[in-house]
């Protein structure tokens, strides 16, 4: 039963043109840890699932233009970046080139020992370029992240309003969510019994 008043609206499907190929400053509005099927073990739907960690970058374009004007403010995500750093014949990994980029210098030895939940944090806010390229499947076509490099010099940072509009609005209502949550649970103790998971 619904305790308290709903109104349902209609929303109409948003959409978005590609963002054009060109090379554009970013920064970095966030960084989510998941766990997803590996790719082996979605080929073999047989046997049992297998997970793996991964990453998910969220970057914001802080310049650049289309015919319909600025493009600040638009977002391009790095998924599936897995969490380790590997350099084989096909050169640095993403998480190698994501962390470079946005350190403007190569990742030292100490970092790369010490490259924890801290240190990854520590990267949201700082801005690197990215060079995108479109990939198109069936009838759509995607912006897709080709290369990293670090930055010339500073663009304005995103204003918190900015931000807020940049985050996708489920992930955003799930925030909101998740501390209302924990304000309620500071208020009064919850007896572990009686949560049903």
């Amino acid at each position: 039963m619904i305790n308290e008043p709903i109104i349902v609206e209609k929303k109409e499907k948003m959409t978005y043109k590609p963002i054009p190929e060109n090379v554009y400053q970013v920064e970095l509005l966030d960084i989510e840890s998941r766990n997803e099927q590996t790719y082996n073990s979605k080929k073999k739907p047989l046997e049992p699932k297998e997970f793996e960690k991964v990453l998910g970058f969220q970057f914001t374009l802080l310049a650049g233009k289309d015919e319909d004007g600025s493009l600040r403010g638009r977002n391009l995500w790095e998924n599936f970046v897995p969490t380790f750093l590997y350099e084989g014949k096909n050169g640095k990994n993403k998480l190698y080139q994501i962390t470079e980029a946005l350190l403007g210098r190569q990742l030292t030895p100490k970092d790369e020992a010490e490259m924890d939940t801290e240190f990854l944090n520590g990267l949201i806010g700082k801005q690197c370029r990215v060079g995108v390229k479109w990939k198109r499947s069936g009838d759509k076509i995607f912006s897709n992240i080709d290369t990293y490099f670090s930055i010339e010099s500073e663009l304005p940072k995103l204003t918190a309003e900015e931000k807020d509009n940049a985050v996708v609005k489920n992930k955003k209502e799930s925030k909101e969510a998740d501390k209302e949550l924990d304000e309620v649970a500071g208020e009064e103790e919850i007896d572990e019994s009686v949560v049903p998971f």
